[in-house]
C-alpha cells in the first residue's frame, strides 16, 4: 500500500518522546552544571527536590547555593539549551520506519521553543523531519494556524495528527477533517487527563495502546476511502 498522498504529522512531548524522561536529563544537565562551575556537589538534589513537589526548583536550588533568586534564569536557560540524553518512545522507530517504506509524508507538530523542541529532535535523530513549532509561529495548539500550513505545504493530501493532549491538540484537526489519533503510550504522561470530561469535539477519532496501530487505522481509512 502507498501512502504517499497521506501527511502524519506527530505530536512531540508524551508522544515521539517521554516528557518526564527529558525533564529529568534537563535537570541533571544543570546539576552538573552546578558542580563545574560552583564546586559543590549537586547531583540529584534538584531531581529529589522536583519528586517531592518543590514548584519552583530553579528558585529553590538559588536558595540552597545562597545565590540572589535571578540567577535562577540561567538555571531554566541551562535546562532549555542543553542537549537531552533522551530516547523515543518504544515502538515509535519501527512505526517511523514502516510509515517512510510507505511514502508517507512525516511532520511534527508541537507547542514550544524553537531550539529547545530542535535539540531534542537531533537528539532522537528526528532533525530531518519538518518542524512546525509553536514559536516559529507565534501560536499555540488549539490555534489552526499550523495545521493550515501544513495543508499548504502538502496540497490535496490527507492528513492524520497523532497526540496525546486533548485539552488542546484535537480541536483544530477535527475541524478541518484530518484523522486524529490519541497517544496513550506513554504512561509517564506529564499531563494525566480524563478526557470524558471533554466534549466530542476535543475527542480524537481513536485512542492507541501502541505507536504500530498509527499505520493500522491510516491502513483502514485509506481502504475505505478506495471502497468508495
Amino acid at each position: 500500500m502507498n501512502l504517499d498522498d497521506w501527511v502524519v504529522v506527530f505530536d512531540l512531548d508524551d508522544t515521539l518522546i517521554s516528557e518526564l524522561e527529558y525533564q529529568r536529563s534537563g535537570i541533571s544537565a544543570v546539576e552538573k552544571v552546578i558542580f563545574s562551575i560552583y564546586g559543590i556537589p549537586f547531583d540529584g538534589r534538584i531531581q529529589s527536590a522536583s519528586e517531592r513537589g518543590v514548584e519552583d526548583v530553579w528558585g529553590w536550588a538559588c536558595e540552597q547555593l545562597n545565590l540572589p533568586f535571578e540567577v535562577k534564569t540561567s538555571f531554566l536557560w541551562l535546562y532549555r539549551l542543553h542537549r537531552p540524553a533522551i530516547q523515543l518512545a518504544s515502538g515509535i522507530r519501527d512505526t517511523l520506519d514502516v510509515l517512510s517504506d510507505l511514502n508517507a509524508n512525516l511532520a511534527i507538530l508541537s507547542d514550544g521553543r524553537s531550539v529547545t523542541q530542535r535539540l531534542k529532535l537531533a537528539a532522537v535523530g528526528l532533525g530531518s523531519i519538518p518542524l512546525f513549532v509553536s514559536e516559529d509561529y507565534q501560536c499555540e495548539k488549539p490555534s489552526p494556524e499550523r495545521f493550515v500550513a501544513i495543508e499548504k505545504r502538502w496540497p490535496d493530501c490527507r492528513y492524520v495528527y497523532v497526540a496525546d493532549n486533548p485539552v488542546k491538540d484535537f480541536l483544530a484537526p477535527n475541524e478541518r477533517g484530518w484523522l486524529t489519533l490519541g497517544s496513550n503510550w506513554v504512561k509517564t504522561r506529564v499531563h494525566q487527563i480524563d478526557p470524558s470530561f471533554l466534549g466530542v469535539d476535543y475527542q480524537p477519532s481513536y485512542w492507541l495502546s501502541e505507536p504500530i496501530e498509527v499505520i493500522r487505522q491510516i491502513q483502514a481509512a485509506q481502504k475505505h476511502v478506495l471502497a468508495t
